[in-house]
């Protein structure tokens, strides 16, 4: 079974299953400084967790969303104020995104779920506007995400790990991007960095 596969037959259940501390994903969220008319990409939206957090920094016209399991959207789209964000079901890492369309790039709990992280911020970086911030979030410590990957009975799921923020930091500056926020403790997961003024923008 495949992650795409896993999300998909969660779908049904997984907003009664899976209960997330909203005070503190707000907190964190305060952090990233979202103004108001900035577009913002929610990558891995799953059930839409953060739509209506997102909603109340920007607009929803100015929200995108995607993830790869299209069950786990048709739940998203019934969040409140949803009506008017941009929903793709979609592999974020193949799809192709404008060169600098988005000034926020959030992965709120799947960063672990991209096998291949380089690419992952390679992707991630060409979207982003220059002096856009890419932010990967957990609202819990990366050693309980990594135990809790461990198990699932999925092979798809159980060998999703992450390792130290730190340990991104290379990868992130190799890609136009400087990290701004490294918090990796007891309490939660922020990499946060934002591109460079100098990086070039894809066709």
């Amino acid at each position: 079974m495949g992650t795409g596969d896993f999300f998909n037959d969660q779908a049904d259940t997984w907003d009664e299953t899976n209960h997330y501390p909203l005070e503190k994903i707000e907190k964190m969220l305060d952090m990233l400084g979202i103004a108001e008319g900035e577009a913002v990409l929610d990558v891995g939206t799953g059930t839409g967790v953060l739509l209506p957090l997102l909603i109340k920094r920007t607009a929803a016209e100015n929200i995108t969303a995607i993830d790869a399991a299209e069950k786990m959207i048709a739940k998203a789209k019934g969040k409140p104020g949803a009506a008017r964000v941009c929903f793709i079901a979609a592999d974020a890492l193949t799809y192709p995104f404008a060169g600098c369309a988005f000034d926020h790039i959030v992965c709120y709990s799947v960063f672990p779920h991209f096998q291949d992280k380089r690419a992952a911020i390679e992707q991630f970086s060409a979207a982003l506007k220059h002096g856009g911030m890419l932010s990967v979030l957990h609202s819990t410590s990366r050693e309980r995400i990594n135990g809790t990957h461990t198990h699932i009975r999925s092979h798809g799921i159980n060998s999703d790990y992450l390792l130290p923020a730190v340990e991104y930091v290379p990868l992130l500056n190799r890609n136009g991007l400087r990290e701004e926020i490294v918090i990796d403790d007891d309490e939660m997961f922020m990499l946060c960095a934002r591109k460079r003024q100098d990086q070039p923008c894809p066709l």
